[in-house]
């Protein structure tokens, strides 16, 4: 038989964060900004597999670990026919664990610890956005999103075996396909009386 047990001895987790940036106004108009970032994560709740004469029994425990860091980029472009704003995020995220409960009732648990991507993971994020005044009081407005798909883990077929099964040895080593999206939107303000209406539509 198979058990969980609490452990009353266990300490918080902790995550030390350090990051560095600066932003620049260039004349008027113009903005950019740089920032970096690391997450140092430790102490997560993980589980020690033990085995007795009564069975096998799995302990609540500090020991998992991960790190996410990445760099952030942006320009702005304000007071011109048309206002822009491009952003653009690289990171990645790794860690030995996708939650805190996933050790529990794993058979591999046991194996050596290794860092591998996260669920989580987007490793580039992409977003661009302009603005601008139309004829008749009219706003415009076009967005253009990118972000990398979700890792996931593939399947294998064994020898012998007609069903595939997790490939536990390459966990989130595949990719899903990235995601666009682009938004077309148009507004325009309306007073009547002491009422401001703001009437648009998205595309």
């Amino acid at each position: 038989s198979e058990g969980f047990i609490g452990n009353a001895t266990m300490v918080a987790a902790r995550t030390q964060a350090y990051e560095f940036g600066f932003n620049v106004q260039v004349g008027r108009n113009w903005a950019y900004s740089i920032a970096g970032w690391v997450k140092d994560m430790d102490q997560l709740s993980t589980a020690k597999t033990y085995r007795s004469s009564l069975g096998e029994y799995q302990v609540a425990s500090n020991g998992d670990y991960g790190v996410a860091k990445g760099i952030d980029i942006s320009l702005e472009n304000r007071g011109e026919l048309i206002n822009t704003m491009i952003q653009y995020t690289y990171s990645q995220a790794k860690a030995n664990g996708e939650y805190d409960a996933s050790a529990f009732g794993n058979v591999w648990v046991d194996a050596p610890s290794q860092q591998y991507t996260m669920p989580f993971d987007r490793t580039h994020d992409f977003t661009s956005t302009f603005y601008t005044k139309l004829p008749f009081d009219i706003n415009a407005g076009l967005t253009y999103l990118y972000q990398s798909g979700a890792p996931y883990t593939p399947e294998k077929l064994n020898a012998g075996e007609d069903k595939p099964i997790l490939d536990l040895e390459n966990l989130f080593s595949e990719r899903s396909p990235s995601t666009q999206r682009v938004d077309l939107s148009f507004s325009k303000f309306i007073n009547f009386k002491d009422i401001k209406f703001n009437l648009g539509f998205k595309i």
